[in-house]
């Protein structure tokens, strides 16, 4: 920062002088954040977003900012629909749309972070279950308005989002073993002090 302070005043004073000199070098957006990134926390180092085919012409700043609007739009929607729980009875085509609609935003914020192609190659076994429960419920709510079906949708969306949620724990088949184990100890303890048995 005190180099380009620098810079700028040796150039300003050419200017005054009447002495034509090369122009300061112009910073680009993005080594900006990423030196203040990689600069501010030390043992940070900033590995730039890898480009991808399926976002061409978007610089790394413009994914990230993009990135942080569509989880804006997803905290404001899961808000919104938040405000319809205690109406969920009669309100539940509301209440699921704005549901899947920030569920889809957040999806796209992890699109738009990690790479769209990146999904694609590398699917999650029940990444395409919660797609298709999200596209189901969408279509239940908005094509066929039918409330009954959007609350089928709802929860299947959130039997699918919970497995999805499962299979990203790190230890795979054996850490979900684990945490089942924990949880169904946790629920079983639970149950014994509540039941008078």
């Amino acid at each position: 920062m005190a180099e380009q302070g620098r810079q700028l005043q040796e150039y300003v004073a050419q200017k005054k002088a009447g002495v034509s000199g090369p122009a300061p070098p112009v910073q680009r957006p993005e080594q900006g954040w990423r030196e203040w990134l990689g600069g501010s926390v030390p043992g940070l180092s900033w590995q730039p977003l890898d480009a991808d085919p399926l976002l061409p012409g978007l610089s790394a700043s413009q994914r990230l900012l993009a990135a942080g609007l569509c989880v804006a739009g997803a905290a404001l929607c899961f808000g919104l629909s938040a405000l319809y729980l205690p109406l969920l009875l009669l309100r539940a085509r509301k209440f699921a749309m704005l549901w899947s609609l920030g569920s889809l935003l957040g999806l796209a914020a992890s699109a738009l972070i990690r790479g769209p192609s990146r999904l694609l190659r590398e699917p999650e076994p029940c990444s395409a279950l919660y797609l298709l429960t999200l596209a189901g419920t969408l279509y239940a709510a908005l094509g066929l308005r039918s409330t009954g079906l959007t609350l089928l949708g709802a929860a299947a969306q959130i039997v699918s989002g919970a497995a999805f949620l499962l299979g990203l724990l790190p230890g795979g088949t054996a850490g979900r073993r684990y945490i089942g184990s924990l949880c169904s100890s946790m629920l079983r303890r639970g149950v014994s002090k509540a039941l008078p048995v």
